[in-house]
């Protein structure tokens, strides 16, 4: 059955974008471009407008979302463990190498050909038909954990708990370097205007803030425990590249990546603590080192 929307509209804009940016940030995969696929007949505070209806703020948006087509995803194995599952959400150990969804150059075998072999129609609908179950993203490269959402309720609730910080992610990370003991950086993070498939320190970016602390210094190198309050793309990546001390292994934003013997890079989301999205009770978990990371850290240890 379609899905009532009804909200109101906190700025002034045009309606599809207003409507987009809504959708998007209660989990939707929906562009602007997309709504004018998707025939929406949109009510402005009871009168149907058009897309390109100029809002003021304040006015009440209200419309029927159709349900998403069919999915034309052929469920695969893929490799990656469920680390915990009941009936709204599942906890994903996601190995280097994996691309979470369906994009451009990566049509079979992401995360979500896996976890419809695993899980069959077990997942949430909001993400649309080639993001199911999808809340949140690690990078291919990225090894960890991540939430699965199986129920429309749950990544409802698990979107909102993003955008109010209420999900902790740790991260354990080898850099290049001995940085300071501890450090937070709070810089804006956009698209490298000089090459489109990196991300930079950008002054028209949005806000990035990622905290760390030194666990170990190494040879040449430090061991450390990042959280970030804010989930930009490559955000600790850049971040740490950005003051100096980028990650062992990395391809975009670090010279020498070949030298480490690493499946992706030295990046692990490695402990995930939240409130159930259902139930509300205090969840977390935690996963060892994958196993050329720990080589790595025994190697420079010597």
């Amino acid at each position: 059955m379609p899905t009532s929307i009804e909200f109101v509209a906190q700025q002034a804009g045009r309606l599809d974008r207003v409507v987009a940016e809504y959708l998007q940030s209660q989990g939707f995969s929906v562009t602007r471009s997309g709504l004018k696929s998707l025939a929406v007949e949109m009510r402005v505070n009871g009168q149907v407008r058009k897309l390109s209806y100029e809002l003021k703020g304040g006015e009440r948006v209200a419309f029927l979302l159709p349900d998403p087509e069919p999915s034309g995803l052929v469920p695969e194995r893929v490799n990656f463990s469920i680390v915990y599952q009941d009936e709204d959400i599942a906890i994903i150990n996601k190995p280097a190498g994996v691309v979470v969804h369906p994009a451009h150059g990566h049509t079979s075998k992401t995360l979500v050909h896996g976890l419809l072999y695993e899980l069959g129609e077990k997942l949430s609908s909001v993400g649309g038909v080639e993001r199911p179950g999808i809340v949140h993203r690690l990078d291919k490269d990225t090894a960890g954990l991540l939430i699965v959402a199986l129920t429309d309720r749950a990544h409802h609730q698990l979107v909102l708990d993003f955008q109010h910080h209420r999900i902790q992610k740790i991260y354990y990370a080898i850099v290049k370097g001995h940085p300071p003991e501890s450090g937070h950086i709070e810089t804006p993070i956009g698209r490298n205007p000089l090459d489109r498939k990196k991300m930079a320190v950008v002054p028209s970016g949005k806000m990035a803030i990622t905290d760390y602390r030194v666990l170990e210094y190494l040879r040449d190198h430090a061991l450390l425990e990042v959280s970030i309050l804010t989930g930009r793309t490559h955000q600790i990546r850049v971040h740490m590249a950005h003051i100096g001390h980028p990650i062992a292994g990395d391809p975009l934003y670090s010279r020498h990546a070949t030298r480490y013997d690493l499946v992706g890079i030295a990046l692990c989301a490695k402990q995930l603590s939240f409130l159930h999205p259902v139930t509300r009770e205090s969840l977390s978990f935690s996963i060892d080192l994958p196993e050329d990371i720990k080589r790595l850290l025994h190697s420079l240890r010597g």
